[in-house]
């Protein structure tokens, strides 16, 4: 699919180029005829690559101009507070200036909020419970709402924790991390970075109609099986496990969320209806693979 690109569209734009974004760039940036990066960061610096750097929390006097037959990639995460986005109000009515032909928008699957462990489609009622979540929802419904607008093809691709080279939590372990005992912690769910990538590519395919995907490598875990088994790869000693206020006052506030909420993501409809093969549906490989890599 990823060599199709460039017989599909004239542009491809990534906003957003933190971890997956500069992957998906890294990918695509010599399969179209045009890549686009936009980031709030440093510009990236590859061949055949045009560069913006915007600051999503402010107006913004950078108008992009693109060819009708565009796939936008958005993946800007929401702000810091509240529970509006307004990051990407500020990229669909400012930023650009012509629509794309199919917009592809990074979510969560936060919106389902806590689903006490039970299986989660694309079905289930959303529930956000964190402002987090609630900055996501809004991004959904705003992007639902200028899409039908301006008659652009929409995706939206519900994404849990995503890992790989650089983002396994292997310093957590070996500091001492501390968790509740596994009964009271909720299963949570990941995709490895690679997969994520092929999987927004597939998503722009204009067989795909518009509509909403899960995204999971469907292997849900407790939080404390999933650090013992980055553990187990790692060769480090196994998680503690305590109920003792002080340890886990250590923990952050996004791990405590994680651990509040428990739902388990179901994949089907991404895996037939996007027809990806996912290269790590087994976490241990992907985890196996991050460790080879350094």
């Amino acid at each position: 699919m990823a060599g199709e690109l460039s017989q599909i569209y004239e542009t491809v734009v990534v906003a957003g180029c933190g971890y997956t974004g500069r992957r998906l760039i890294v990918d695509q940036a010599l399969q179209t005829k045009r890549t686009v990066a936009i980031t709030n960061q440093s510009t990236i610096e590859l061949p055949q690559v045009e560069s913006f750097q915007i600051d999503f929390d402010h107006d913004s006097s950078c108008c992009i101009s693109l060819d009708r037959d565009t796939v936008v990639f958005y993946l800007v995460p929401p702000p810091s507070k509240g529970s509006i986005d307004t990051r990407i109000r500020r990229f669909l009515e400012q930023v650009l200036a012509t629509v794309p032909v199919r917009l592809v928008l990074i979510s969560t699957t936060g919106v389902y909020g806590d689903c006490e462990g039970a299986w989660v489609t694309e079905d289930s009622p959303v529930n956000p419970q964190t402002d987090r979540a609630k900055r996501r929802h809004d991004a959904e419904t705003f992007a639902q709402d200028w899409a039908t607008r301006n008659d652009v093809e929409l995706v939206i691709l519900r994404v849990p924790a995503i890992y790989g080279p650089g983002r396994v939590p292997v310093n957590r372990i070996q500091q001492g991390l501390t968790l509740p005992p596994a009964s009271k912690n909720g299963y949570t769910n990941r995709i490895h970075v690679d997969d994520l990538a092929a999987v927004c590519v597939a998503a722009s395919s204009p067989s795909v109609q518009s509509g909403i995907f899960n995204v999971s490598d469907g292997c849900p875990l407790r939080m404390n099986d999933y650090m013992n088994l980055v553990a187990d790869v790692w060769g480090l000693p196994s998680v503690n496990e305590s109920l003792d206020s002080q340890s886990l006052g250590q923990l952050s506030p996004t791990m405590l969320e994680y651990l509040r909420e428990s739902r388990k993501i179901d994949n089907h409809r991404m895996i037939q209806e996007l027809s990806v093969e996912l290269t790590y549906s087994d976490l241990r490989k992907g985890l196996e693979a991050c460790f080879q890599h350094g």
